[in-house]
């Protein structure tokens, strides 16, 4: 990982996707921006409380700051779930019930959102296509990361071993508490062995790693070129918005990703 100052707003950029020429992606902080109040800095988030019309220049900076048309920019409308929505034009409407986008058309910025979760960028490097994914517990559960390498089987020909893969900052394992509920459904969908691999123990409390899931499912499908940013969203409290440290009155990161 490495960060870039540019337009007056803090963006972090992955080091594998650094010499890879068809490919723009970023990952945004909260430095910057016009927001104020509870959402201070480059909110992107549309539906979180915070002046649209701060949002949408916000999303106007990040655009500028990526070389992308504003105009262009596809969105999605988040809801925990593994639905992929193909892209082929770019500034409609965006899809509902939606949480990974998928396109092989040049100049059409991607953006996933996030307030703790991981972000994740896919870049086919044989076939030009790209996806950009959001995932918290439910969309990992739920097998996004699947849902995503199928439909860009199925429409561009993918494979696996093609992609190279960036996750962005997300809340880590010490500031990740869960109930008894919680592990009942983890274990529902790893019957051995998911109390070692992603939970731990510490006073009583079971904490939840999610981004050694996420690991563990690129490998399994065969992703092997994957970078992770080690940043906690909840603990770097001046560069990123947090659900879990702030309650719903925050703003939101996000991962844009643009083919060239």
């Amino acid at each position: 990982m490495y960060t870039e100052e540019k337009n007056g707003l803090k963006l972090l950029r992955f080091d594998n996707f650094k010499n890879l020429m068809g490919l723009v992606c970023a990952v945004s902080t909260r430095r910057g921006g016009v927001s104020s109040g509870a959402y201070a800095g480059l909110n992107l988030g549309a539906g979180t409380g915070d002046r649209l019309e701060s949002v949408e220049e916000n999303l106007a900076l990040l655009c500028a700051a990526l070389g992308a048309e504003p105009a262009r920019l596809e969105r999605m409308l988040q809801r925990h779930t593994a639905n992929v929505a193909v892209v082929e034009g770019g500034g409609g409407k965006p899809p509902d019930n939606t949480d990974a986008l998928v396109t092989n058309v040049p100049g059409i910025p991607l953006l996933a959102l996030s307030a703790d979760c991981a972000l994740t960028a896919f870049y086919d490097i044989k076939r030009g296509a790209i996806a950009v994914v959001h995932s918290g517990w439910r969309g990992a559960l739920l097998g996004v990361y699947a849902s995503v390498l199928n439909v860009m089987k199925l429409r561009y020909g993918t494979e696996p071993a093609d992609i190279v893969a960036g996750v962005s900052p997300m809340i880590s394992a010490a500031h990740y508490p869960v109930r008894a509920d919680f592990m009942e459904k983890l274990k529902a969908f790893y019957p051995e062995g998911a109390d070692k691999r992603f939970l731990s123990l510490k006073d009583g409390l079971h904490y939840f790693n999610l981004r050694e899931m996420l690991r563990s499912q690129l490998e399994t499908l065969g992703v092997k070129s994957h970078e992770f940013m080690h940043l906690c969203t909840y603990s770097e409290s001046e560069m990123f918005y947090s659900w879990r440290r702030d309650g719903e009155k925050t703003g939101r990161f996000g991962l844009a990703a643009m083919l060239k």
